[in-house]
């Protein structure tokens, strides 16, 4: 297996913290021209939430699409050499 690196953030950054610095990241333009978010919320007690921001015909294809994706790079990451 191997370590999965995530984009760096500071160790202890509340999620608030890190939501603003992600949408200035965004601004910024360091993600190119942004069209898409889907997002996942843990919210304890087997409580599991999640979004999709953005535009797009067909909403729930496109998030849908966009967390496979995400599971396929994890899923590769962890088996790459």
């Amino acid at each position: 297996m191997k370590l999965i690196e995530f984009p760096s953030l500071p160790a202890v950054l509340s999620l608030p913290e890190a939501l603003r610095r992600l949408a200035s990241q965004i601004e910024n333009g360091e993600y190119g021209d942004a069209h898409n978010l889907a997002w996942t919320i843990d919210c304890g007690d087997s409580r599991i939430e999640l979004g999709y921001l953005g535009k797009s015909p067909e909403p729930a294809c496109s998030a849908h699409f966009l967390f496979a994706l995400a599971m396929r790079r994890l899923e590769l990451g962890a088996l790459a050499l």
